[in-house]
């Protein structure tokens, strides 16, 4: 994964417009939904209120890995060296793992395995070993402690996150931005709602959502508010945060990584209806022809829907 190269074309005055999102949420939850029922509603909503006032000492959110603060700091040195990196990755099993597996995967297709940190990290580059080692500390959230719920909506959701990542990264870079900022952004946006499916499946009263529309609302803005305490605990940059928060906000007052990650996550969504028969693909086409940056977002999110059988196969479980 090099580099994301920006295009002069700005295509910041797209957007698919709310009928996107009622059928994307009709796609995600669905056969998820059960009747209105205000006890099940108020002892949700109680369980995500706990988690969103305890989420610091919550088992329900992964610790970060110890060593990721240190590690992404240096990964912002323009001195840092494949060597130094590559002991700090050393401390960590699960980092070792993946970036083991990434390079010897098809996409790099080495002549020979790849055995020695060093020349995988130099091989990788900064910025894919950058959104390697994100990856690496979200995946935690999906594989760990699922209920039914849970399990059902976090592979959909992680598949979102994954996508709205890799286009706000461009639409960010496309800004003169640094892309890895909104990768993070795109990665943290969906932690929130993970975390709350957790906290519903520990509950015990129910396998599926109340379906009334109070309720699914106040589960949106909290699971945000969730997302952004999360990355704050995390120690990622405050604006990272900040902008997963103001999804919440009216669309004309975003700007910047906000508004990049706007724009992404609802191509991530015509992405997803597209590739599970909802949507058709020239309909998707259709609307994003006239942005050359949101073409070139579609390209990457095929890329990864195309590669995501092997990168399962690649990422220690």
């Amino acid at each position: 994964m090099g580099a994301l190269e920006a295009t002069p074309t700005v295509s910041f005055e797209w957007d698919a417009g709310p009928r996107l999102r009622a059928r994307y949420q009709q796609w995600l939850l669905g056969d998820k939904l059960g009747p209105p029922s205000p006890y099940i509603e108020r002892t949700l909503n109680a369980a995500i209120d706990k988690l969103l006032t305890d989420s610091q000492s919550s088992e329900l959110i992964p610790r970060v890995p110890a060593i990721l603060p240190q590690l992404l700091k240096d990964l912002r040195n323009p001195d840092a060296t494949a060597q130094g990196l590559a002991q700090q990755i050393a401390k960590d099993v699960v980092l070792v793992g993946a970036l083991l597996s990434e390079v010897n995967s098809s996409y790099y297709n080495p002549a020979t395995p790849i055995r020695s940190l060093d020349k995988a990290v130099t091989l990788l580059g900064l910025q894919g070993l950058r959104i390697l080692i994100a990856r690496t500390a979200f995946r935690p959230l999906i594989q760990s402690d699922q209920g039914l719920l849970t399990s059902q909506l976090a592979p959909l959701v992680w598949a979102h996150s994954e996508r709205t990542s890799i286009a706000t990264s461009l639409l960010y870079t496309q800004q003169g931005h640094d892309s890895f900022n909104g990768f993070l952004a795109g990665m943290l946006l969906n932690v929130g709602l993970i975390a709350c499916c957790r906290a519903i499946d520990r509950t015990g009263v129910t396998a599926t959502l109340p379906g009334s529309a109070q309720f699914l609302n106040q589960l949106n803005e909290k699971a945000s508010l969730l997302s952004a305490q999360i990355g704050q605990q995390w120690h990622f940059p405050e604006h990272v945060s900040e902008a997963v928060l103001a999804q919440d906000a009216a669309e004309h007052a975003l700007e910047g990584l906000s508004l990049c990650l706007h724009q992404a996550q609802q191509l991530a969504r015509m992405h997803q209806l597209c590739g599970s028969g909802v949507m058709e693909r020239d309909e998707c086409l259709f609307q994003i022809s006239p942005y050359p940056t949101l073409n070139r977002c579609w390209v990457a999110m095929d890329a990864l829907e195309q590669t995501g059988e092997e990168s399962q196969r690649n990422v220690p479980h």
